[in-house]
């Protein structure tokens, strides 16, 4: 796969993700929109907005390091996250239910920070060793 290709799947899997929060959001807050849905949306969907930024960032700052797959491939399991958690979850009268939107944004950004600082590793670590000659 081509890396336009993967950045256009990336962008659509995190655009998707922010489709499917802002309405499991909505839909938990009765379709009323004010300031603390606002706030709320804002929470949620702002560990795809770092990811995106993240990635624009380290293209911007070492255009030699290969972290497209990493990125791509972080887009997708959030995408997967999110659509199990938000779609799946039934709000049905459970008092707890809204702090999935409380949670589920800590989890992302865990598990992003971790798979991509991984990455960036296992990236640093690949191109230093292909710079060696045994």
């Amino acid at each position: 796969m081509k890396d336009r290709e993967a950045r256009g799947i990336e962008i659509s899997a995190l655009s998707i993700s922010i489709i499917v929060t802002v309405f499991a959001v909505l839909r938990a807050g009765t379709w009323k929109i004010d300031l603390g849905a606002l706030l709320i949306i804002l929470w949620t969907i702002s560990p795809y907005i770092l990811l995106f930024l993240a990635d624009v960032g380290l293209r911007k700052t070492s255009p030699t390091l290969k972290m497209s797959s990493v990125f791509f491939a972080a887009s997708l399991l959030m995408l997967g996250f999110t659509l199990l958690t938000y779609l799946d979850s039934n709000e049905g009268g459970s008092s707890t239910y809204a702090l999935i939107f409380l949670f589920i944004p800590i989890y992302l950004y865990l598990g992003g920070a971790i798979f991509v600082a991984g990455g960036l590793i296992w990236a640093l670590l690949t191109k230093s060793s292909k710079g060696k000659n045994l």
